[in-house]
């Protein structure tokens, strides 16, 4: 991306040394004003020194460049090679108060941990800027797993070092985890790779650890992101990062067990389609596997096997059924077969009905796929990704009847290979909101494209017999069966009035856009889980309050994780999007206008009044006089508000007393080095403590050990804070101490610097090298909600 204009750019930031530098008339300074900040999406770059209006700036995946024009008319420029990729499309630059300030929307959104490739760029002189450091909390440096594995398991290399392993003559194949370091999600991946590296690591099979936080073309390349499904790359031979060469990888979810991660890439080892010869091979092959397919081929005089579209099929059946189904093709006279044909084998033995050899590869896959499961499978996690995997649409059934289930298997085998089938457990029945149904609608049937959360869904609208059913699935299949679209049940149009957020569902989506919506709307699209959500619903309240008396005028929310969401409503919106997005939708119809930014006051009303004409013809009389008088009711609020801190205050004070009181009579234990604990309430003796990958609730109150200064608390927030043990979510004085707690008890945890926040601390709030104070409650831990999580 970028063309020419990319390879100038990267030309002339050979005078930067391909680090950061400012430059006055081609003399680099050694120390550059550039301060930075940052929330989870975004980067705030400000450069000096003071410039004119004139100025102009140019991006890459990688790099910023700025160049102005300063007040005494000389000439400055600075490029700057970034720690990691941002969105060129998505960030601009203009003059604040004589200085230049630029926006660098992130291409994944996380914290990080320094702005320049180089540590030392700028002699290492670059400051953040705490004024726009926005994130409520920073993310923690994870500990490296591979700490302590051995390099003969895990080598862990630089890209240009894995491009040249690839290449080497004895590699066979590399198999690497090419996550980011920092992402969380991929904590419980690693361990599996590691596991599975320990086993089946070898000098013709080498298991690699390349990280995409210090090498983003890897993760350009790759396109390595942050979600909750990971995956293990295998690359062989011409499967570099060099485009020009031939590519050969693939890509491995990683599943919920090791056994299943090792025997995936053991499926991997040899030729993706087997090609038999001898009757020997044969009876081998038919064991080698528990559902084995064997393409019998007869080419025509004169060609070859290569050359014909069945053989290309079945190479592309195999790769995608790898490590499913065993994949051979034979073109000589074994065991009397002949003809163009597709034998099958469970266990050994040849089923009766040879299957269709279909010169479309991915039909053939889905065919052959089908066959390594029954006629009826029983859902779970592992089930779906396989199903995906082959590209097999499926039909869900929920219902318990012996009856209904009997008719749904009659279905299933009569479309066995071109859909799947899957009977849902109660539990799962939330899954028919999906459908447009209720949780206790059943018997039901569904159809959906694949397990993907936005996959389209199709709901079987007659009644629960084979003949119906059939028709339905028939109408699938032929394209004709209109979709059915998942919708949060409407709410009472009682239950809204001006001033408020108007919820809206999938259901009523057309009265706010396109030719249905009789206002403008303005509209946060969100799913519950995001990040700044909550901050966001605060400012879009008092948003809609300020346009009470408007006309024309609708402030709304959408919740898509609760309704289907239509990425061609809503473009511009990731489907894993961290944080909610605002569009401007206007009255009568025509495309929805996206706010990007940090999601502000100031900054929506601009926007809104940018793209409503009724809000814009209608600020200042009725929306001032509006913020007005909520300035003046905050106001009271805020009086009030004082008064009750300082109650609180002096409760808090006395709680302090009697809990420092029972600690200072309390035995200080040991737990770990750096780590002591003073127990001020006991807890529940009989229940074991917190457990690795166990979701952990605590109350906490972190206070500096030498001058006692609070410096933050989850019980000021009103919120007990959460975290997972064991995956290097929290402190390592956190980890060591909490688990030496039990539901229930209160201590206080010392943590010595090395076991808290290290020799750097966290300024401003905690100094450098500072021991800490934890009082903490332990209110409860157990297993992980994965539904809950989503």
């Amino acid at each position: 991306r970028g063309g020419r204009a990319a390879s100038k750019m990267r030309r002339e930031a050979a005078w930067c040394v391909l680090a950061a530098c400012l430059c006055l008339v081609g003399a680099c300074e050694a120390s550059a004003n550039v301060k930075w900040g940052q929330d989870r999406e975004h980067l705030f770059v400000t450069v000096g020194p003071d410039c004119s209006s004139e100025y102009s700036s140019s991006f890459l995946e990688d790099y910023l460049r700025v160049k102005c024009r300063g007040a005494d008319g000389s000439d400055y420029g600075m490029d700057l090679q970034l720690r990691e990729d941002i969105v060129p499309v998505d960030s601009t630059c203009k003059m604040v108060k004589n200085e230049m300030f630029c926006t660098l929307a992130k291409r994944l959104p996380h914290m990080f941990d320094r702005l320049a490739r180089d540590a030392n760029a700028l002699g290492g002189s670059i400051k953040r800027d705490w004024r726009r450091w926005k994130a409520e909390d920073e993310e923690e440096e994870m500990p490296d797993p591979y700490e302590g594995v051995s390099e003969d398991i895990v080598r862990r290399l630089t890209s240009k070092q894995l491009e040249e392993l690839v290449w080497d003559k004895q590699t066979k194949l590399v198999v690497a985890d090419l996550s980011h370091s920092w992402c969380t999600s991929s904590v419980r991946a690693k361990q599996l790779f590691i596991a599975a590296a320990t086993k089946l690591s070898s000098p013709s099979v080498i298991f690699v650890r390349v990280d995409s936080k210090e090498h983003p073309n890897v993760a350009r390349h790759y396109d390595i992101g942050c979600g909750l499904q990971q995956h293990v790359y295998l690359i062989r031979r011409g499967g570099g990062l060099d485009k020009l060469k031939k590519v050969d990888s693939e890509e491995i979810v990683v599943p919920s067990q090791e056994s299943e991660l090792i025997s995936a890439i053991r499926s991997r080892f040899e030729a993706k389609l087997v090609h038999i010869t001898t009757e020997k091979e044969l009876e081998e092959f038919k064991k080698s596997f528990k559902v084995v397919a064997l393409g019998v081929l007869k080419p025509s005089w004169g060609a070859s096997v290569q050359s014909m579209p069945e053989y290309e099929a079945l190479v592309k059946a195999a790769t995608i059924t790898r490590g499913l189904v065993a994949v051979g093709y034979s073109d000589a006279p074994l065991a009397g077969y002949s003809g163009n044909a597709l034998k099958l084998f469970k266990s050994g033995r040849e089923e009766d009905q040879d299957l269709s050899l279909v010169p479309d590869g991915a039909a053939l896959a889905r065919m052959i796929g089908a066959e390594a499961f029954p006629t009826m499978s029983v859902y779970d996690y592992g089930l779906r990704e396989t199903f995906d995997r082959i590209a097999m649409p499926i039909i869900q059934v929920f219902g318990q009847e012996r009856d209904f289930l009997k008719m749904a298997e009659q279905v299933a085998r009569k479309f066995r290979g071109r859909l799947g089938m899957v009977r849902m457990a109660p539990h799962h029945y939330y899954m028919l909101e999906d459908f447009g149904k209720e949780k206790g609608e059943v018997p039901a049937v569904g159809i959906t494209d694949s397990f993907h959360w936005n996959s389209m869904k199709y709901s079987h609208p007659g009644d629960m017999t084979f003949e119906s059913v059939q028709k339905t699935v028939e109408q699938y299949l032929a394209g004709t069966l209109a979709p059915t679209f998942k919708s949060e049940r409407p709410p009472h149009p009682d239950d809204y009035q001006r001033g408020k957020i108007k919820k809206v569902v999938k259901n009523t989506l057309h009265s706010v856009i396109g030719e249905g919506a009789s206002e403008d709307t303005l509209i946060m699209v969100f799913r519950p889980w995001m990040h700044s959500l909550r901050k966001s619903q605060d400012i879009f309240k008092k948003v809609a309050e300020a346009f009470t008396q408007v006309d024309n005028v609708t402030v709304a929310s959408l919740d898509v994780s609760s309704n289907f969401f239509d990425k061609e409503i809503w473009r511009g919106m990731r489907e894993m999007e961290e944080d909610p997005c605002v569009y401007l939708c206007p009255k009568g119809g025509g495309s929805c206008h996206k706010y990007y930014g940090d999601i502000s006051q100031k900054e929506i009303f601009q926007f809104a009044a940018k793209h409503s004409h009724h809000i814009k013809s209608q600020w200042e009389d009725k929306v001032k006089p509006q913020l007005k008088e909520m300035k003046r009711r905050d106001q009271v609020l805020k009086e009030e508000a004082g008064k009750d801190s300082a109650r609180r205050a002096v409760e808090y004070a006395e709680s302090v007393l009697e809990f420092n009181r029972k600690i200072e009579f309390a035995d200080e234990v040991e737990i770990a080095a750096g780590v002591s604990k003073r127990v001020a309430v006991r807890g529940d003796e009989d229940r074991e403590p917190p457990m690795d990958n166990e979701r952990v609730v605590v109350h906490y109150t972190g206070t500096l050990a030498k001058s006692g200064k609070k410096f933050d608390s989850s019980r000021d927030k009103g919120k007990p804070f959460k975290f997972t043990m064991g995956i290097g979510q929290v402190i390592p004085c956190w980890e060591k101490g909490v688990k030496s707690m039990t539901a229930g008890e209160r201590a206080r945890l010392t943590c010595h610097y090395e076991q808290a926040y290290g020799e750097a601390g966290m300024p401003p709030t905690i100094p450098e090298k500072s021991e800490l104070h934890f009082d903490i409650e332990l209110i409860s831990h157990g297993p992980i909600n994965m539904h809950d999580e989503m």
